[in-house]
């Protein structure tokens, strides 16, 4: 996907696309970042969640996002900036690395932002991974069978979970060398 379609599709969600993260940075790669569902409490996790039934579901899931991405410090920083992973790829097989966004005043993410495509697969089916810009917060969110779950950890270089599937990711021969030198910089970075 190119910088306009991108930035378009960030904008129904409420988000200026400011730029691609360099791909050196020692950042989490989104890959991995999207194993933060897997991280217990002890990890520094935290999860939250929104029935589907939920008349207001829409309404209730985006106020979810916004108390732990202003809570849990994704916000923290440089204004509302952050980051969001997404495919930047064009060819068959996926390439996640992160893009740096900023909040607008009129947002919805789970809403519009997922019917985009970029940050979900359709209103109210979010599908997406976000980091801080100084990388020490992920917040996850993905659809269950019952409800739109959220999942938050701190300080990821400490997650045991995050260090033993980055190991393994590393080692495995289906990885691809993008995510691989990826996860290889983040693991040396927090040694």
């Amino acid at each position: 996907m190119d910088d306009i379609a991108l930035s378009a599709s960030l904008a129904q969600a409420g988000l200026e696309l400011l730029g691609e993260v360099d791909s050196i940075d020692p950042l989490i790669p989104p890959t991995l970042a999207t194993f933060a569902s897997s991280c217990s409490s002890e990890e520094g996790a935290l999860g939250a969640a929104v029935d589907l039934d939920d008349p207001r579901v829409r309404e209730k899931a985006n106020a979810e996002w916004y108390r732990l991405a202003q809570d849990g410090g994704l916000l923290a920083g440089v204004g509302s900036q952050f980051l969001v992973a997404v495919n930047r790829a064009e060819r068959d097989s996926p390439q996640w690395w992160w893009v740096r966004v900023e909040l607008l005043n009129e947002w919805d993410i789970v809403g519009a932002g997922a019917a985009s495509r970029i940050l979900g697969n359709g209103p109210c089916l979010p599908s997406f991974v976000m980091l801080s810009l100084d990388g020490n917060v992920i917040l996850r969110c993905d659809v269950g069978q019952m409800s739109i779950d959220f999942s938050m950890v701190r300080e990821p270089q400490h997650a045991q979970t995050l260090r033993q599937h980055g190991e393994w990711m590393v080692e495995w021969p289906r990885t691809d060398e993008f995510t691989r030198a990826a996860t290889r910089r983040w693991l040396g970075s927090h040694r």
